[in-house]
């Protein structure tokens, strides 16, 4: 593979049970909350975080950076690792021109680093120092600092294909720290970085929507251990587990039982905790992979469930849909959308919460206290088995 294979183990000081790879030119983003260890494994792909327990490998473009069963641990200078802080690192008596001619290679002269300036919008700025400039202008300059770590030689202006680079860029929530126009701009910046060479990089955010809108594919992280890989979609819409689930801020997550059905098909029993007896079967697909009156946990992807008026015609539904009759029990607005708590009728002690659109409440005439229908695309339910300890 021509791309980031990772592997890593450990104990101490924190846990570390991490399996990923990112592929020449693909983003991948680490997801999870605080504390997570998705910051110490960007620092021990840099080789910056070299626990004495630390077990496993580290493959960029096919160099071994790290085989501890092999015996082979390269230094953070032979790596070709550009890393961006949070906080950028800069070193505040240098200006911005010195700050990433310092870490610029052999092959580069002071021409090709103030071009590179040039191509992120700091030509006139590269005799500044870090107090001169803005959070998002240093944010580039720590991105131009990062990116003649893994570039050997300039990039040449007339080359329009990507560069396939040898090393691997990390990004440390690099956009947390500016202001939401900036940000803006510099998710462009990355974008058109990402047509001009093709080098792995891997994202550490926090930020959910930042994550569906620049990965590639995400990793869910949690305790150190990489729980589940994917694209953003299949992953926020289709989590492993209930953790994963959680992780992810789904809100709709709830426990029934799995029946299988007809070929293909199953039913998913949703229980009233406060009354037992009383049920609600919806249709699902099967997968074949859960048995028979299994107990589960699942969700509800709130992006497949169409709002209806209370009074639209039975005929309108769509087959293998289910219809539910719901009340509206809360609506918060917050801005364009609003945050919707419904009841369902069939099932009273439950609650589903929805984002909906201004428009759509006005357009359906519905405020907290109506009634509405909903219609629930069976790919909107993802179920999972409840694990036993």
């Amino acid at each position: 593979m021509q791309g980031l294979q990772v592997q890593l183990r450990s104990a101490s000081p924190i846990r570390l049970a991490a399996e990923f790879d990112c592929g020449a030119g693909e983003l991948v983003a680490l997801v999870g909350p605080s504390g997570s260890g998705k910051t110490s494994m960007l620092r021990a792909i840099a080789g910056l975080w070299t626990p004495a327990d630390l077990q496993g490998q580290i493959r960029v473009a096919g160099e071994t950076w790290l085989d501890t069963a092999a015996g082979v641990q390269l230094s953070p200078q032979q790596r070709r690792a550009g890393l961006v802080f949070q906080q950028y690192a800069l070193f505040p008596h240098m200006t911005a021109h010195a700050n990433v001619a310092l870490a610029a290679g052999p092959s580069w002269t002071d021409a090709d680093v103030q071009a590179l300036l040039g191509r992120l919008g700091l030509a006139a700025l590269a005799a500044r120092r870090p107090s001169q400039l803005s959070g998002g202008q240093q944010q580039r300059v720590a991105l131009a600092r990062a990116l003649v770590r893994v570039m050997p030689t300039p990039l040449a202006a007339s080359d329009s294909s990507p560069s396939r680079l040898s090393g691997v860029l990390l990004l440390d929530e690099p956009f947390s720290a500016v202001d939401a126009p900036t940000r803006q701009t510099l998710y462009r910046e990355l974008a058109a970085l990402r047509q001009k060479v093709s080098v792995p990089m891997v994202l550490v955010t926090h930020d959910l929507a930042e994550a569906r809108r620049l990965a590639d594919r995400v990793v869910i992280v949690d305790a150190g251990q990489t729980l589940q890989t994917g694209a953003p979609a299949s992953v926020f819409a289709s989590p492993r587990n209930a953790r994963v689930a959680e992780l992810v801020g789904i809100q709709n997550h709830f426990e029934g039982r799995f029946f299988k059905d007809q070929p293909g098909w199953g039913r998913l029993r949703w229980t009233d905790a406060g009354q037992p007896e009383r049920h609600l079967d919806l249709p699902v697909a099967d997968k074949n992979k859960i048995d028979e009156d299994t107990p589960v946990t699942w969700v509800m992807n709130g992006e497949e469930v169409d709002v209806l008026a209370d009074g639209d015609l039975p005929s309108l539904q769509e087959p293998g849909h289910t219809r539910l009759r719901c009340q509206l029990l809360e609506v918060l607005s917050l801005g364009e959308i609003s945050l919707c708590t419904l009841r369902p009728e069939a099932l009273p002690s439950q609650t589903i919460t929805l984002n909906l659109t201004s428009r759509l409440l006005q357009r359906l005439q519905v405020v907290s206290g109506s009634w509405v229908q909903l219609q629930i695309a069976p790919g909107a339910l993802h179920i999972m088995p409840v694990r036993t300890r």
